[in-house]
């Protein structure tokens, strides 16, 4: 495919990543003609791929018992749209793994990319020269995280974090596919997964972050925000749940102070305790629905 001459810094900023997927549901082709309007005028043509999402409400066993009862009620497609965008980002994985792919860009169809600085282009280079296994967030939502910064280009930097709650874009190298796929729902017990880390961006906060030999970064500041506009893949209004990127300050929290390092072993083992916990709640009256005002 030709290329664009006007994408020309933006592809070399981008050259080290080998594929770009853009996660879209079929039922929304104008999402992604905005989306190519938008960022993804900013990127490389020849490595950008539309991902066909999965649609959670087709996937065997929803609305069924044990996982569905009159106690989700109304909420039922909400988890549908969970169990969607959680097998949506697996198929993203499955493709890097199978195209044999150094680096993928896990994009879906609501990011929007702001101007490359040259500070940042030199930032990602040099972070695509890490080793092992990681997650790369160019993009981030509430609530913010700890960390501490390990690269500086000029305004640019590198934060090594505890994890965060977003799944808009993320770049992850061949090293953490297997384990990425090992974790990550299927069809056949998406249901389950979801009544125990209850969606991808707290699974991948909570519990991919934490593996053994698993780190987290994020560059600052951000490249690429999340539209205010309801996710056609998870059932998510814009903004549900504090889930929006806008009006987030451009700032990491400062470093974790000593108490918080400290505690950072049980607070471990009280994310495993209530996601056990939920899980066999969930095993007697089905997955929850809306929390009853007091």
């Amino acid at each position: 495919m030709a290329e664009d001459p006007a994408n020309t810094q933006q592809v070399a900023c981008w050259n080290g990543i080998d594929g770009i997927v853009v996660i879209n549901m079929d039922s929304h082709p104008e999402r992604w003609e905005e989306f190519k309007r938008g960022a993804g005028a900013c990127l490389p043509l020849d490595r950008l791929h539309r991902l066909s999402a999965v649609v959670g409400v087709e996937v065997p066993g929803f609305g069924q018992a044990p996982w569905f009862t009159e106690r989700t009620g109304e909420r039922s497609r909400f988890w549908g749209g969970s169990a969607g965008c959680a097998l949506s980002h697996r198929r993203a994985v499955e493709m890097a793994r199978d195209k044999g792919w150094r680096h993928v860009l896990i994009l879906e169809d609501d990011a929007q990319l702001d101007p490359v600085t040259p500070e940042a282009d030199r930032l990602i280079a040099r972070a695509l020269r890490l080793t092992g296994s990681y997650m790369f967030y160019l993009g981030f939502n509430k609530p913010r995280p700890y960390g501490r910064p390990v690269m500086t280009e000029g305004e640019a930097q590198l934060w090594q974090i505890e994890g965060v709650l977003a799944t808009h874009a993320y770049l992850v190298p061949e090293p953490i596919y297997d384990l990425m796929l090992s974790v990550l729902p299927r069809e056949n017990n998406v249901w389950e997964w979801l009544a125990r880390y209850k969606a991808i961006d707290s699974f991948y906060k909570d519990i991919l972050s934490m593996m053994p030999g698993v780190r987290t970064y994020a560059i600052m500041p951000q490249l690429i925000h999340q539209a205010g506009m309801a996710s056609s893949i998870s059932n998510q209004a814009a903004g549900e749940g504090g889930y929006s990127c806008e009006g987030l300050p451009l700032l990491l929290d400062s470093p974790a102070g000593f108490w918080h390092r400290l505690c950072l072993p049980f607070r471990k083992m009280k994310i495993r305790l209530n996601s056990l916990r939920t899980l066999l709640r969930a095993r007697r009256g089905g997955l929850p629905g809306k929390r009853r005002k007091r």
